[in-house]
């Protein structure tokens, strides 16, 4: 005769099991991208170890909460008579998704070159353009790859969240 606990064990273990085989590309919570960041540096691969650091002195500010976010860019382009900065910089915001180690923007909304973006390569039957990152996320930084080929050359973003 099986006893009440065991009922209430075995229903518990039968529903982990339906949950657990049910979509591999469920969304994740864990290791939470919400929050304020800011591109720290850029960090470069060779065959998949990182090899250098370059000390970001531009501004990049990122900032997800329940599915949306904001993106804030101001690159460093010295102009080498004038010594001005020459660029002006953009911002962007949609709605973003995490699956996995996977980051995907939902690109709706932007200033300077983002709308001729948004029109040029966003799918027909959508009014976003999607853009997927590999991420690697931590408590106080992540790692946004934004090139990587299949040998594991390419460049990340490290963001560091503001507190």
């Amino acid at each position: 005769m099986i006893g009440k606990n065991e009922k209430t064990t075995c229903i518990l273990l039968f529903i982990n099991l339906i949950l657990g085989c049910s979509n591999s590309e469920k969304k994740i919570m864990n290791n939470s991208i919400e929050g304020v960041w800011f591109k720290q540096s850029e960090i470069i691969f060779n065959s998949g170890a990182a090899t250098d650091t370059i000390i970001y002195d531009g501004v990049l500010n990122e900032m997800y909460a329940k599915n949306y976010y904001i993106t804030l860019v101001n690159n460093v382009n010295l102009d080498s008579v004038t010594m001005e900065d020459k660029d002006l910089g953009f911002a962007e915001s949609g709605q973003y998704e995490m699956y996995n180690d996977t980051l995907v923007k939902k690109l709706k909304y932007g200033t300077a070159w983002i709308p001729n973006a948004i029109k040029k390569w966003k799918k027909p039957e959508n009014d976003y353009l999607e853009v997927k990152f590999k991420v690697d996320i931590s408590d106080d930084y992540f790692l946004k790859f934004t090139a990587m080929d299949s040998v594991g050359n390419g460049r990340a973003d490290l963001m560091r969240k503001m507190k």
